[in-house]
């Protein structure tokens, strides 16, 4: 199975019945990571999980939105990966990425741009087959992600909660990220 497969495949069984809201990030890392936020057995890296669960479930997570609590770690957070996953589909979360494919190593913001830009109609064919004319809340995050898409989507009709740019929690960026969730999130 090529890499793009088995992305799909491991994010459609997380698929939840009943959306109630939807993340948009940029893009998969590179396939040669084998990374994924549906990838069940990582033991490194994960970061955009990571602060997203914190966020959303701290008292599985054991954060205290300042760190952890005694005995919680990232490493607790791995342990319960699947758990977390299944308690996120149930809720009805998804995330999914505005461009299908990883960015090419070293892309600058020009490149990522044009190549979300690119991919922006393939977005909306999938917005509207996973999320028809319901008003599903939708929040975007990354610069990039922001930029290309927040216009674009709500001159569609789409509900993006987020008034301006989320921090992807990757390269230090996980304090603000955490801090504008919850403020989108209104924890």
């Amino acid at each position: 199975m090529d890499p793009l497969q088995r992305f799909e495949q491991a994010s459609r069984r997380f698929l939840p019945s009943r959306m109630r809201l939807l993340f948009i990030a940029e893009a998969p890392p590179a396939f040669k990571a084998n990374r994924l936020f549906y990838f069940t057995d990582l033991r490194q890296g994960d970061t955009l999980f990571l602060e997203m669960m914190k966020v959303l479930y701290p008292h599985e997570t054991g954060f205290t939105g300042y760190g952890f609590r005694a005995g919680g770690s990232v490493r607790d957070i791995r342990r319960q990966k699947e758990s977390l996953l299944q308690r996120f589909q149930a809720d009805g979360y998804f995330l999914i990425d505005a461009h299908r494919e990883p960015m090419p190593d070293d892309a600058s913001k020009r490149t990522k741009t044009a190549l979300m830009t690119a991919s922006l109609p393939e977005l909306r064919a999938r917005l509207q087959h996973l999320l028809g004319k319901r008003d599903i809340p939708i929040i975007l995050i990354g610069g990039v992600t922001y930029t290309v898409c927040a216009d674009a989507l709500r001159a569609d009709g789409r509900n993006v909660l987020n008034q301006g740019m989320m921090n992807h929690p990757a390269r230090g960026g996980q304090v603000l990220f955490r801090k504008k969730l919850k403020a989108v999130l209104d924890l």
